[in-house]
């Protein structure tokens, strides 16, 4: 057996990503601008999934919905990973949702000079439909 092979075939494998569906209560809002920070009513739900398409290939989609109402859908968000949390990043939009490994989210959202910070809990869920704007 060459070097080569010996080596490749001690490498350790790289685990592949597992697919992951959350939806996500929101609990809690900070409205931010330049007049500092207050508290607002919660009003939206999240949903995130993280999975392979048929072909294999990693996909992923971030949903924010009012509650009993429309959806703003992101697909093919930025994720990324680590032993602590899961971050969903959208740039193009502003925003920045991360879920810790205890299912508590924080997500932070920005709009000019306005900073929406919603905090709250997620749980492993079915991928659902999801209703579009109209």
């Amino acid at each position: 057996m060459s070097k080569l092979a010996l080596i490749i075939a001690v490498l350790p494998v790289q685990a592949s990503a597992t697919d992951s569906w959350q939806e996500c209560q929101i609990e809690s809002v900070s409205f931010c601008d330049a007049e500092g920070c207050r508290p607002a009513d919660p009003t939206l739900k999240l949903y995130f999934g993280d999975y392979a398409d048929p072909a294999g290939k990693r996909k992923g989609y971030y949903y924010r919905c009012r509650r009993d109402g429309p959806c703003d859908m992101i697909e093919d968000p930025w994720i990324g990973q680590n032993e602590r949390y899961r971050a969903f990043i959208m740039r193009e939009q502003g925003i920045i949702s991360r879920i810790g490994a205890d299912g508590k989210v924080t997500d932070v959202s920005t709009v000019d000079d306005t900073v929406l910070i919603s905090r709250g809990s997620c749980w492993d869920a079915e991928p659902q439909p999801i209703r579009r704007k109209r």
